[in-house]
Order: structure tokens, then sequence, then C-alpha cells
């Protein structure tokens, strides 16, 4: 489900696919679907209009599918996996609803957001079904990255998930390259973080550093975001960790303005009466759709798009008693991914990745039940086959 930014790269790549037989590209606006599936040209791609927020709608077009991939907005996950339970079929997302959180910076974290999917795990291990959790970039390749590091260590001491990008967009000051929507939601809430051994929120757009990505990103300034890697890599790495922390490159005067429009009740999703001046009249809105119908559609932005993006995961601890580690990641430029792919890196690095995991899973190289995230599964096969999707990785040594 979904024709934006990141479902069009799935269903794109998910065309070649020799595994898969049939697709059928759903989303709210139809004409949204059927022009994806149009710019597709296969035959076994086919459109239909479908409301996420319809769970009796989504149960009849499920029926007879073998696996959904939900690429709308991380608001409609538990609708749409109690549609795929109800239907019979298998899932997969890129993303956690992060606003089911409603703690405070300081406040105990008892459950993170993402164990309120994982608590569907008995449930669909019941139905003999799969719901793969967080399969994009990061969350997914992050994951992925995470549990690959971890197991060469004998002891983990922390994980951090760094994201940069020094991207330039022709003819815009400041835009983002997958979901506005999405971006305000996770700068604005307070941030998860996993420090001295305890979930912790550590408030909006804090703990400032400037981390050294590989060239040609190079030094980013990032700062702790709300993200789901932080949701379960603590729950599941082990061997002792007890740090571990999200942060994603940002314009300072952006972090600052999220912060600002959060006091003043702008990145909030409930709609608000507002009174229209020239018309006498009263609509409801929410104040994030003001916000992000001032920013540019991401798939509109094509090759106005330079500059590239760097997704990894640094992990250290202990190994034969030494203190060692690695960051291990991915890199793309973003006008060569465009001229390979047809679409910006960030759309790319994050809509690929989900295909290795349907490819796998249709050869039965996944074979696992219930609900989990990527970090659950055995990482070598998996970063086996993303350079199959155009997805290249590397490491290098952390000096510690």
């Amino acid at each position: 489900m979904g024709a934006g930014a990141i479902g069009s790269v799935t269903a794109t790549v998910l065309a070649r696919s020799k595994v898969v037989d049939e697709i059928v590209v759903a989303a709210r606006r139809g004409e949204q679907a059927r022009a994806l599936a149009k710019k597709i040209g296969k035959k076994h791609v086919t459109a239909k209009e479908l409301d996420a927020d319809r769970v009796p709608d989504m149960v009849k077009a499920f029926k007879g599918f073998d696996m959904i991939v939900n690429l709308v907005l991380p608001r409609f996950n538990m609708k749409i996996m109690e549609a795929c339970l109800k239907a019979g079929v298998h899932y997969t997302d890129t993303a956690t609803d992060l606003a089911l959180a409603k703690e405070k910076a300081g406040d105990v974290v008892k459950r993170t957001p993402e164990q309120i999917q994982l608590d569907l795990d008995d449930d669909w291990k019941d139905a003999g079904l799969s719901a793969l959790l967080g399969w994009g970039c990061d969350p997914g390749l992050s994951n992925i990255f995470a549990r690959y590091g971890a197991d060469r260590l004998d002891k983990v001491e922390y994980i951090k998930v760094r994201d940069g990008d020094n991207s330039v967009i022709e003819g815009y000051d400041f835009a983002s390259m997958w979901s506005a929507d999405t971006l305000i939601e996770e700068v604005q809430m307070d941030a998860l973080a996993f420090y001295d051994g305890k979930f912790v929120r550590v408030g909006t757009a804090k703990g400032e550093e400037v981390y050294p990505f590989p060239p040609p990103v190079g030094p980013q300034t990032v700062y702790n975001v709300d993200h789901e890697e932080q949701n379960t890599l603590p729950l599941f790495i082990g061997k002792g960790m007890r740090n571990m922390d999200f942060k994603l490159s940002l314009p300072k005067e952006f972090a600052q303005f999220v912060a600002l429009a959060k006091k003043w009740g702008m990145t909030s999703a409930e709609p608000i009466e507002v009174r229209s001046k020239f018309h006498n009249t009263r609509v409801k809105v929410a104040p994030r759709d003001v916000l992000t119908a001032l920013l540019p559609v991401p798939t509109e932005l094509g090759a106005n798009v330079s500059g590239a993006t760097c997704i990894g995961s640094e992990v250290v601890g202990e190994k034969n008693g030494k203190r060692t580690g690695w960051f291990i990641y991915t890199l793309m430029d973003h006008q060569d991914t465009w001229k390979k792919f047809g679409f910006n890196a960030v759309a790319y690095t994050t809509g690929a990745p989900p295909v290795v995991g349907i490819e796998m899973f249709g050869r039965k190289e996944i074979t696992r039940r219930g609900v989990f995230p990527p970090e659950l599964l055995d990482p070598v096969p998996i970063l086996k086959h993303m350079p199959d999707v155009g997805v290249p990785w590397f490491e290098q040594p952390v000096r510690v």
C-alpha cells in the first residue's frame, strides 16, 4: 500500500522481481495509484483505490494475496495489521507509529511504541503468519548493521545509529525527501533513547553533536530524534549493551523551528477549528497539515537533488578482551541514484530494502512466524542480497 516517495521505489523495484507474480498498488487517492502503475508499465502491476482507515474494506481487498507491504503513514499500522490478520496475509512495514508514545522528557518509559506491535506476536504465530517490522533503511538496514556488528563482539558497549545528508535541492531552501508529516512527527517528539540501561525521553532535537560521516557526506550536525531503532535494539541485542541512540542531521534553524512550533501547537496532527475570513465559515484543519502543505511533494523533487546520504550504525564493544568497533553503513549519491534508478538516494535506500525481505520470504529464506524487527534475523544473508537491489554497504573501524 502506498504510492508516495517510498512506495514508488518499492513497487518499481518489486516489479522486476522474479519471485513476485502480481502487484497491486493501493492508495486512498486512486489516481495516484493508477499513475504509479502506469509509470511502471508492467502487466502484472495494477492499481486500486483503498482507504487505510477502513479495516473491513482492507480485509476484503487483502484476501487471496500473500503479503501486504505497508508504506503509508505509520499512524495506520495497527489498522492495516488488523486487516492482514483477519484476511490471513503476511505483513511488512518500514516505520512505527511513534506518536503512540505519551511520555514527556524526563518521564519513566514503561513500554516503547513498537512494543505495541510486538505484543501481537502470539496472535500472528497462532495464525501462522509473519509481520516483518521496520524493513526500510532506518529502521531496517540500520538494525541489520547493528546486529551484524554486535554478532562480532563478545560484549556490546553502545550502538549509535546516525543518519546524515548533505543534499542541496535546487529551488528550495528546505525540503523533505520523504513524508514531511513523518519528519515533523519524529523531530517534534521527545526523542526516545537508551542510556545507562534504561529507556528515557530526552526532549525535542536535543543532544547536538557533529558526527564524522564518511566522505562525500562529511561532518554533519545531528540531533536526538525519535525513531524506531531505539524501540527494539535495546530489547534484542543483549551482550550487556547499556547505551543506544539515534541522531539525524538537520539544519539548525529547522530543529529550532520545530521546537518552537511544538510549543505553539503547530506540530499537532489533531484538527482544530479555523475561521475563514473571506467566507465567514469555520473549517477543521490539523496544524501539521498546514506545515506539510508548505513543503514540496517528495516525489516531485526529481533530478533537482544533489549531494549524498549516509545511514549507519556505530557498534563498539569488546572482543577477546580488547575494545573495538565499526561504523557499518550505506552511502549513495543523489544524482547517481537518480540516473541509475530514477529516484533520490533517500527514497531509494528506504524503498529498496523491503524488496530484499519480500524476496527472501518468498524463497523461504525467512521462515520465522510472528511479529519481529530485522535484528532478530541472521544479518549475513540479508546483507548479501542488498547489492541485488542496488543498495551498497560498507564498514570502517571506529577509533576507540
